[in-house]
């Protein structure tokens, strides 16, 4: 490699077994959100056996902690997801669908690698603040419920990230760069109908649909869209339809619907109207409407300077390459991929550069509670073959692939490169901060009400 700060990333080489076996274990081992005992356990274990101090039950979630070495300014740190997603058990190294005995979920996102980059970076951090005897606190923070929890968004709210001077975290995709893009905040919300049963023939007039209600509250919000700002977005699932008796005045039925708006005040405005329609369709059935917040997040802030430190951390380190047996495996899984362009490469090649202009993104993430917090920076780790489906079984099946586990390795050492530039220049980091502090104005107010919790 032959930069300066070769020497503090060779911790990473010594433990490379120890991070690929925790990285393993975690992905045999697949948890939902909440539910993450196993594979929180092995990850404080590890850091816990290298000299970390643990706090757990963080922000009173079992599943969530914080690990922490060295003390004082400035401080650092790497984000770890280690949930999986329901439904997608997936044997290894397979090129077609074949559940993984005794497992229902699995990593179809690639959390198990998430987790085992930010390791092994605290590593090399470590290892530099050691050496140089330097003040510092770098931490590991041990983030559950990301699909579909918003975990990070209850540790926000309880300031677990609000000292961090940068947080840096590396997420599993098919391609190699920083992310630049921001994202939408989200909220998800369980609207419950009761109404008056009754013989659906002989006695209609005496019912009162709950259903019925569902359904003009649906219809509402759907005249709705045309009448919201363009990066509005709604979505909805019928989750009781009052049961399988049609001849029957169904009393109850419940529907979930996410909202996603440009920032938080955009997506309280978007939430009040969808109330509206919910009040609105309650009232034309004469049923009772209550509501019950499930999950929610916060838009993604992006700091271009961070943005610039990991991108050029990444340029600066050699890009793992995968090996004859690695591509025809490939060549195989790549056929199950739907409508992909067979110019594309197998695995990706190069780093992408930080595009000029930044395209829209309408989806949503709870990091982006951390970076309301602090300055935050993420990569997109080029673990999975080009082209590979997110949250599917083709990328639970990659998820202990020696190219995944390398890129995992690859991203360790990226994200703690840029972490001791930043921890060395504290220009750098005044940058981020004034940065920050422009697009935040210093003020972070959680979509999540207060006081509720997740559902464990």
């Amino acid at each position: 490699m032959g930069i300066p700060e070769e020497k503090y990333l060779e911790a990473i080489d010594r433990k490379r077994s120890e991070i690929m076996y925790l990285s393993a274990k975690v992905w045999g081992s697949p948890e939902i959100a909440f539910h993450e005992e196993r594979s929180a356990e092995r990850i404080k274990k590890f850091l816990r056996g290298n000299g970390f101090d643990i706090e757990e039950n963080v922000a009173g979630l079992p599943t969530a902690f914080v690990a922490s070495f060295g003390s004082g300014k400035p401080e650092v740190g790497f984000i770890a997801e280690y949930d999986a997603l329901a439904d997608l058990s997936q044997q290894p190294l397979m090129t077609h669908p074949a559940k993984l005995a005794g497992e229902p979920h699995g990593h179809g996102c690639g959390h198990h690698l998430y987790c085992g980059g930010a390791v092994a970076a605290a590593l090399a951090v470590k290892e530099y603040l050691a050496q140089t005897g330097k003040p510092g606190t770098v931490k590991v923070l041990g983030c559950p419920g990301e699909e579909g929890g918003s975990g990070k968004a209850y540790m926000a709210r309880a300031g677990v990230f609000s000292t961090l001077d940068a947080a840096i975290g590396g997420h599993p995709e098919s391609m190699w760069a920083v992310r630049t893009r921001g994202s939408l905040a989200c909220c998800t919300v369980l609207y419950k109908f009761d109404g008056r049963a009754a013989h659906a023939g002989a006695h209609p007039d005496l019912g009162r649909s709950a259903l019925d209600a569902v359904e003009l509250m649906n219809v509402a919000v759907n005249f709705l869209r045309e009448h919201m700002p363009l990066d509005n977005r709604v979505h909805y699932a019928i989750m009781d339809a009052g049961g399988r008796a049609p001849n029957v005045v169904q009393p109850h039925a419940e529907v979930l619907y996410m909202m996603r708006g440009k920032d938080n005040a955009s997506l309280a405005a978007l939430c009040r109207r969808v109330e509206l329609c919910a009040k609105a369709a309650a009232l034309a059935t004469e049923t009772e409407m209550s509501d019950e917040f499930e999950s929610g997040s916060s838009n993604l802030v992006t700091i271009p300077t961070l943005q610039k430190v990991l991108h050029q951390a990444m340029i600066d380190l050699e890009l793992p390459k995968p090996t004859e047996a690695e591509i025809e495996f490939a060549k195989e899984l790549v056929k199950t991929f739907p409508e992909r362009d067979p110019a594309l490469p197998l695995y990706p090649e190069r780093v992408l550069p930080i595009p000029d202009m930044i395209a829209p993104h309408f989806g949503s993430t709870d990091t982006g509670d951390v970076s309301w917090n602090c300055p935050t920076v993420q990569m997109h780790m080029g673990s999975w073959i080009v082209g590979t489906p997110g949250h599917s079984w083709q990328a639970v099946t990659q998820g202990l692939n020696g190219f995944a586990q390398r890129a995992m390795l690859y991203a360790g050492k990226a994200q703690a490169l840029a972490a001791i530039r930043l921890m060395e220049s504290p220009e750098l980091l005044a940058a981020a901060h004034r940065e920050h502090q422009e697009r935040t104005g210093g003020k972070y107010e959680p979509v999540l009400p207060p006081g509720v919790m997740p559902k464990l």
